[in-house]
Parts: structure tokens; sequence; C-alpha cells
């Protein structure tokens, strides 16, 4: 009986220890990512390059959004969206440029246009980033509509 009980001791502790080998071998995404920035579960800096990108490409070039893009510097804005999404979403970047009053206020951007931004950009997060992060990011972006759009 004696060896029975030290041999199911021995089984036992080995299990566990094999657990917690197999447990810390996981990626961190998927042990427990509750305490992680918004900017890291997102996928970091290269993951919002390429969103940035996108989009900016994306909104560069539709009929119904490309005016508000006239003269400007698509290489420089989309380092500053960058570094303006890595600094809202938790990450280490400093963002230095304008604010959204100040750089939208003689952009005269409507309610229409404003909203085919916004589908656009959520496109773009669709294909990148998870619901989670799609909804935390768009969340604290929002507030940012009324300095954007142009009132009637």
């Amino acid at each position: 009986m004696t060896r029975f009980i030290i041999k199911l001791s021995l089984l036992l502790i080995i299990s566990s220890l094999l657990g917690c080998t197999a447990f810390n071998d996981m990626p961190k995404s998927q042990v427990n990512n509750s305490h992680q920035s918004l900017f890291t579960r997102m996928g970091g800096l290269p993951v919002l390059t390429k969103i940035t990108d996108e989009f900016i490409d994306n909104v560069a070039t539709a009929p119904n959004t490309k005016r508000s893009f006239d003269g400007i510097k698509l290489k420089a804005l989309k380092e500053s969206v960058v570094a303006q999404l890595c600094k809202l979403s938790g990450g280490p970047c400093v963002y230095e440029g304008e604010t959204m009053l100040n750089s939208h206020k003689d952009a005269k951007i409507s309610e229409a246009e404003f909203d085919a931004f916004v589908g656009m950009f959520r496109d773009t997060l669709n294909k990148y980033v998870n619901t989670r992060e799609k909804n935390e990011l768009l969340k604290i972006l929002a507030p940012m509509k009324r300095d954007i759009v142009t009132p009637i």
C-alpha cells in the first residue's frame, strides 16, 4: 500500500510539473492577456503601422473621402497617426502632433464623410485585430468626432 501511495504521489508530481511546463510554453496571449495593454494585445507597432498604412491609403483614394487629403503629406500623416494610436492604446510612443480640433478645424469634414472614414477604419481593423480590441480602440477614439466633424 505504501508503494502505491509513493507511486501515485510521484505520478501526481510529474503530471503537475508537465502541466506547468506546458502552461509556460504557451504564448502569453493565450495564458492571460487581461493585464496587457491594448497596444500589446493588438500586436504593437507592426500591426498599428499596417492598419494605419492601409487605412490612410484607402481614405486618401476613396471618392467620398479623398478630398480631405489633397496636399497632405501622407507619409508624415501616417507616422503621426501611428504615434497617436500607440499612445492612446497604452504603448510606449510619444505623440507630438496637433490636437484633433486644431488639425481638423479648416477641413470641413461632414458627418457623412466622417461616417465613411469610420467605416473604412472598422473594415481595416477587422482584418488585423480581434473584436474586443477593435471595440476598445473605437471607444477611445469616439470622443474625437466632436473635434473632427464641422457642424452644419
